[in-house]
């Protein structure tokens, strides 16, 4: 039985809980037909791993970021992500968790290098709330790490938090599988609006993961309905959208899972994310 692929690490606006969810739609337009999936703004990748775990070939999946990820999936894909430099850099890591976020500290204000899609999901790992971190030239932005956490006599949570989730072994494990299941998809490290200059294959179905609009925390941004309405303009194929809000009456809110979260364990309530069909 082949293992099951997991995302590589926490990221903010991930979609792996609903993932499974956002899959079963894009199954049903796709009837069986062998259609091309296109993931855009890909991000950790939830929804292509997804459609993967299916049973969906590599091959038929095309995915886009304009961030680090894009990168890091074009790496994984063509097969030239270095394992050999990934293990050196976990080898790298203080053995104290309480000395990580100082070390990923500095490790974060160094020149980016020729290394990126291995650095990446360590850093990214290692990031606070799982915000995204990004490349700005041959630096790094948005950096910000956590610290080890034990509980109080007074805190809900009582488990400590580890600076980085998932653990070193853990992200070890997930990106060696991703290495040898996802190979073969295709992915590109471009901006979101290059998709529409030509027209997509008449058998594509399309999905996009934008970032939430008047949100913070994310380096790059674009005017999701004009995206949408210029689509149209060029293409008449499926095209799925999650948004925080609907963008359209047939628009489904999608259910997620488990806890609340949170270290204190007092966030209220969850957001919203609805899935809209174009």
């Amino acid at each position: 039985m082949s293992k099951l692929i997991r995302v590589p690490c926490a990221y903010q606006g991930g979609k792996q809980r609903v993932a499974a969810q956002i899959v079963d739609l894009l199954l049903e337009a796709d009837q069986g037909t062998d259609s091309l999936f296109y993931d855009l703004c890909c991000g950790s990748g939830a929804v292509s791993i997804e459609l993967v775990n299916r049973g969906v070939d590599p091959s038929r999946i095309f995915m886009l970021d304009i961030s680090s990820w894009g990168s890091f999936w074009s790496a994984i894909g063509s097969g030239t992500f270095n394992m050999e430099v990934f293990d050196r850099l976990l080898s790298e890591l203080p053995s104290d968790k309480r000395d990580l976020k100082t070390y990923m500290s500095k490790l974060s204000v160094l020149p980016v290098g020729d290394n990126e899609v291995e650095l990446y999901p360590v850093l990214q790992a290692c990031s606070f709330g799982g915000k995204q971190i990004w490349r700005k030239g041959e630096r790094w932005a948005n950096a910000c790490f956590r610290n080890y956490w034990e509980p109080t006599a007074t805190s809900v949570r009582r488990s400590p938090a580890n600076p980085m989730q998932p653990s070193s072994t853990e992200l070890r494990r997930r990106i060696d599988v991703l290495v040898n299941r996802m190979k073969g998809v295709t992915s590109l490290n471009v901006d979101i609006m290059t998709v529409l200059n030509h027209p997509l294959p008449s058998n594509a179905i399309v999905y996009v993961d934008p970032p939430y609009q008047s949100t913070t925390g994310y380096a790059f941004d674009f005017d999701v309905i004009s995206f949408i309405n210029s689509f149209r303009e060029v293409n008449q194929i499926p095209l799925f959208v999650s948004e925080g809000i609907p963008l359209n009456d047939d628009a489904l809110m999608l259910t997620f899972g488990g806890a609340k979260g949170g270290i204190s364990g007092a966030r209220k309530g969850k957001h919203q994310e609805w899935l809209s069909r174009f």
